[in-house]
C-alpha cells in the first residue's frame, strides 16, 4: 500500500538536490556482485526477524469473529479487552503486530485493519487475513470464535499523517492498495485524515476479480 500527496503550493516547481556522500564501506558494498549483496540482505533480514521474535512480549487473546471477507480472505477480530496496555499501544493507522497460533511453526506479521479508536472503545483488533496453504495465516483462518492466539506488542510508526497537514495545503491524496494490503488503508480511512477538507481524495484498490475484493458494501 502507498500514499501519494500533492506538495504545498510554496514548494511546487522547486527542485531539491541534497548533497550525497558515500562512505568507503558503502562504496565497497556497491562493488559487490549483486547475488552476494542479495544473499547478505536476506541473511540480515532473517536475523532481524529472529531477534524481533525473541524479544517480543506475547499476550494471549481470544478470537471474537472469524468470517469470510472475500475469496481466500478472512475477517478476524480479536478481543484484547483484558490487555488494556496492548490495546492502548495501537495509536496510528498503519501499525502491525505478530500473531502466533498454537502448533504453527512461526508467527505471522499482520497489519491492523481497525482504527485505534476501536481498540480504545471496545478492546478489539481487526485484521484482514489471506489464507495461504501451509502458512500460519491458514491455521489462523481455520480457528473458531473463542480460540486463543498470542499477540506481540504493536509495532511500526504507522502513517505519518502530519506530512499531509494542513489539509488545505495538500488537497490531493491518492491511496493505493491490492488484495489484503487494504488492511492498513481501512484503518486509515476509518481513523480519518480530514478527507472532507481536501479537494481530491481517491482510493485505487486492485483485486483479481470482485470475488477477491474485501470490504464491499
Amino acid at each position: 500500500m502507498s500514499l501519494l500527496f500533492s506538495p504545498p503550493p510554496s514548494l511546487t516547481g522547486l527542485s531539491l538536490h541534497p548533497h550525497v556522500h558515500f562512505s568507503p564501506s558503502m562504496s565497497i558494498l556497491r562493488r559487490l556482485p549483486l547475488n552476494l549483496r542479495t544473499t547478505r540482505r536476506r541473511r540480515l533480514a532473517t536475523v532481524s526477524a529472529a531477534l524481533r521474535q525473541d524479544t517480543a512480549v506475547w499476550t494471549p487473546a481470544p478470537l471474537s469473529e472469524v468470517e469470510h471477507a472475500a475469496e481466500s480472505l478472512f475477517h478476524i477480530a480479536i478481543d484484547v479487552s483484558d490487555a488494556p496496555d496492548l490495546a492502548a499501544s495501537h495509536t496510528l493507522a498503519g501499525q502491525y503486530l505478530q500473531l502466533r497460533v498454537p502448533d504453527a511453526p512461526k508467527p505471522s506479521f499482520l497489519a491492523i485493519a481497525s482504527p485505534p479508536k476501536l481498540a480504545a472503545a471496545r478492546g478489539v483488533f481487526e485484521f484482514l487475513v489471506k489464507s495461504v496453504a501451509g502458512s500460519t495465516a491458514e491455521a489462523l483462518c481455520a480457528l473458531k470464535r473463542g480460540d486463543v492466539v498470542e499477540l506481540s506488542q504493536v509495532m511500526g510508526n504507522g502513517f505519518d499523517i502530519d506530512r499531509i497537514h494542513p489539509p488545505e495545503n495538500f488537497g490531493t491524496v491518492l491511496v493505493f492498495a491490492t488484495g489484503s494490503g487494504i488492511s492498513p488503508i481501512r484503518s486509515l480511512i476509518e481513523s480519518g485524515f480530514d478527507a472532507g477538507k481536501r479537494s481530491d481524495v481517491r482510493l485505487y484498490y486492485g483485486a483479481r476479480n470482485l470475488q477477491r475484493m474485501a470490504y464491499q458494501v
